[in-house]
């Protein structure tokens, strides 16, 4: 049968059992990446809060640029009230760490970097962010627009704030901006639209260049518009003047939902809190991941479109996420609370098509962190998943990416070859699997690039299964070693290349199989890893089966399951702060929840970063920079500039704990993320 596939037999079977753990790996990880954003969600957009007027003269007419801008957007982000933001910034453990006098001397060295980076917005509309911060009085909004039949072009990117108050200010920077494109080689024309004067900026084209290039930017007393498109700027005005070309994105139902939902949700916690509303977004994932792609210049050459792959496989049942943000509150630094929408498609329980079906996260009620867990761990994510049939979903996923009907071939060859593992995985493992799974992170010091380290635990119902599913896989494997240091607890270590066999086993590696002369496929994202079953022990109610990216973090946390160690993790006064303003801001069931010790977590990668190392230490992260930036052109990620960042002990008290949760919705999930003060 594989054969069929031009691969060696037993060299096939042994990589089918792989590639089935790196689709039961791949759900995991992406559970923990979703996990992830619940923390990392810093915006959002409250379609119903009022528009917020600092230094406006109300006397000005002004309409909200949701309200004008069409329903095609694919993405925006809205500040409501940008002078308020940047006073409530000030206060904000970020706002004031970067006003410590120990990151002065970074700071000053990558000023105009930082510009570069952070002002890239600049270079397609003109507008800086430091224009934005002198001139807006009220709300500032940016949005992505799609132009998708437009391949020179295929989005645009627009700036609207409000200026009323500020229009002498606006003028300078308008003058400024206009000797400085000028300067560039830019070229001017003006036009007159619905009575309003608009500027135009065009270059003349190098030889060979297809992406056409244009600012256009108008102002009167209320606002200020600024596109890299001007046809962006004359509709805006067209809708202004009450002539819109189609409805608005406030009016569209997904925006509407989501947004809705969210300003309810946080509305209670905002009062409580005293924060100040920070910032709001939307964004239509497929949309905004075809713009990002294009932004980016990704170039993926013959390699699986991964956008397209999604699409095709069910997961547009994801229709929109948002989300409305407040910082500057007590107990939290930063509070957000968002949505992502994602309607049943059909009436079956798992409510989703294809591969789609594996999101499955059921909710559960929020339990206390197992006492296993050691006091020293930087991060914890848990989730409610049904590993099998989120496991069984991803059959038409990996087919497709394939492009041969695989998968079943593969799960027969693991079963049934005389040199393979003959593990049955649809009787004895997947079954035997429970549906919840716990992922931790921490560091050891000093420094190093292997100090960073990851377990992952899932919890199973017949120990012995899984453990002869274990055994029978890592026998047949060359790279895997037993390791005989914990009485009771069958470890098996991976190390790559420590085989007889030319066969690079890649848990976390590309899903792929390439013939036999294929000599350029990518090294794995780990190097070594160990896996074992252990068994309930005084420490633990449960069996877990449990992978770890070093061996030593699994027999440390067998032997505290075997011994009861007390205590642990949950115990820490600031984990319980943050287990207790998630029960505070109603986590009572959970798909999923998630705490992050931020010094600890980032302890190890901002000294590497500061010895200008982390791109080659040993994580996931470190891997994936590698990979983004091993063919692209320009300069380092990181200079010779680190070295001037201060030792994290003198700015580790700006980084506080951070929480969050999901709760699954018939109609998708709610997301919850927090740092504490």
């Amino acid at each position: 049968m594989f054969t069929q596939i031009g691969l060696p037999r037993r060299r096939a079977i042994r990589r089918s059992v792989f590639v089935c753990l790196q689709v039961l790996a791949g759900i995991l990880v992406a559970s923990h990446s979703m996990s992830s954003s619940v923390v990392a969600q810093d915006a959002g957009i409250d379609a119903a809060a009022p528009d917020a007027v600092n230094g406006a003269n109300p006397a000005i007419a002004y309409a909200p640029a949701i309200s004008l801008l069409p329903d095609s957007v694919a993405g925006l982000v809205r500040v409501p009230d940008l002078p308020g933001f940047c006073k409530a910034w000030e206060t904000t453990n970020m706002g004031r760490l970067l006003d410590d006098p120990a990151m002065q001397p970074f700071i000053e060295a990558r000023r105009d970097r930082a510009k570069d980076y952070l002002q890239s917005l600049g270079n397609k509309v003109g507008l800086h962010l430091e224009d934005l911060y002198e001139i807006a009085s009220g709300e500032a909004v940016f949005a992505w627009l799609p132009f998708e039949k437009d391949n020179r072009r295929p989005f645009a990117i627009c700036v609207v704030a409000d200026i009323r108050g500020r229009r002498a200010k606006a003028d300078e920077v308008m003058a400024t901006l206009d000797k400085d494109l000028k300067a560039g080689g830019w070229i001017r024309s003006d036009v007159q639209h619905r009575g309003e004067a608009v500027r135009i900026y065009d270059t003349k084209p190098k030889p060979g260049q297809l992406k056409v290039e244009q600012i256009a930017i108008t102002l009167n007393d209320a606002r200020i518009i600024a596109a890299d498109r001007d046809t962006v700027v004359t509709d805006l005005l067209d809708a202004i003047a009450g002539s819109p070309k189609g409805p608005a994105i406030n009016k569209a139902e997904d925006f509407r939902t989501v947004l809705t939902r969210s300003a309810r949700e946080i509305s209670g916690p905002a009062k409580e809190s005293g924060g100040s509303l920070a910032f709001e977004w939307f964004a239509r994932p497929f949309q905004m991941g075809r713009i990002v792609r294009e932004s980016l210049d990704i170039d993926r050459g013959n390699q699986v479109d991964v956008i397209k792959l999604l699409q095709n496989q069910g997961f547009d049942a994801i229709k929109a996420a948002g989300g409305i943000a407040i910082m500057a509150g007590d107990p939290f630094d930063l509070l957000h609370k968002g949505y992502i929408l994602a309607p049943p498609v059909t009436s079956e329980p798992d409510k989703y098509k294809m591969a789609a079906r594996m999101l499955q996260f059921v909710n559960q009620p929020l339990a206390e962190l197992p006492t296993w867990i050691h006091d020293d761990v930087a991060s914890v994510s848990r989730v409610n998943l049904r590993i099998e049939e989120a496991f069984w979903a991803a059959e038409t996923l990996v087919n497709e990416a394939f492009g041969d009907e695989i998968f079943r071939d593969i799960i027969d060859g693991i079963r049934e070859d005389e040199v393979g593992p003959q593990i049955d995985l649809a009787k004895n493992v997947l079954p035997n699997l429970d549906d919840h799974v716990l992922l931790m992170t921490d560091n050891t010091l000093p420094a190093e690039i292997h100090s960073e380290r990851m377990l992952v635990a899932i919890r199973v119902s017949d120990a012995a299964a899984i453990k002869l599913a274990v055994k029978k896989a890592m026998e047949v494997e060359p790279d895997a070693s037993r390791m005989d240091v914990l009485p009771g607890v069958e470890i098996w270590r991976v190390q790559r290349g420590e085989g007889t066999d030319d066969f690079d086993a890649e848990l976390f590696g590309d899903l792929a199989i390439e013939d036999e002369e294929e000599t350029d496929e990518p090294p794995p994202l780990l190097d070594h890893w160990a896996i074992a079953l252990v068994e309930k022990g005084p420490g633990s109610d449960s069996p877990y089966l449990m992978f770890s990216s070093h061996p030593e973090f699994l027999v440390e946390t067998a032997k505290r399951i075997q011994e009861g160690t007390p205590g642990g993790l949950g115990s820490m006064p600031r984990v319980v702060a943050v287990t207790g303003a998630m029960k505070k801001l109603g986590a009572g069931s959970v798909a999923l929840d998630r705490l992050v010790r931020t010094k600890l977590s980032l302890r190890v990668k901002y000294q590497l970063l500061r010895e200008g190392r982390l791109k080659d230490s040993d994580t996931l992260l470190a891997s994936l920079i590698r990979r983004a930036v091993e063919d692209a052109d320009g300069e380092e990620l990181e200079s010779g500039d680190v070295g001037k960042l201060p030792p994290l002990k003198q700015i580790e008290q700006y980084l506080p704990e951070a929480g969050g949760y999901m709760e699954t919705h018939e109609d998708g999930w709610g997301l919850t993320g927090f740092l504490l003060k």
